[in-house]
């Protein structure tokens, strides 16, 4: 069972590298996913696998991207910008609430007293 594991390893490492040569030429370094996946025949998934893990430098080939870990959506960092605006916003919204939250709780004269009925 190794064996038939490793040899998809090495297989998976030939077309990285055929691929990798394929992108550094002048050329093809801004081609975007769609492209690339047309015009290699690359999975869509590997190619999403090796821009995620690093193998694939966004910094070279700046058209590449990989899923919104939220959303799916292709972009080039983990999160997208619209989610990561919604993220920003729940937070600070959360942070309001605290805020008043405490506020409320200050301000409660009975919040330090003790009542017996």
């Amino acid at each position: 069972m190794q064996l038939f594991t490793k040899r998809i390893d090495v297989r998976e490492e030939d077309i990285f590298s055929e691929l990798h040569h394929f992108l550094l030429r002048k050329n093809n370094r801004y081609l975007t996913n769609d492209e690339v996946v047309s015009l290699t025949g690359v999975s869509s998934e590997l190619l999403y696998k090796w821009v995620k893990t690093g193998k694939i430098k966004k910094s070279i080939f700046p058209n590449l991207g990989a899923p919104c870990e939220r959303c799916g959506q292709v972009t080039q960092a983990k999160i997208c910008v619209s989610c990561s605006s919604t993220i920003v916003n729940t937070l600070k919204q959360e942070e309001k609430d605290r805020a008043w939250f405490n506020q409320i709780q200050q301000n409660n004269p009975r919040a330090s007293t003790y009542h017996y009925k």
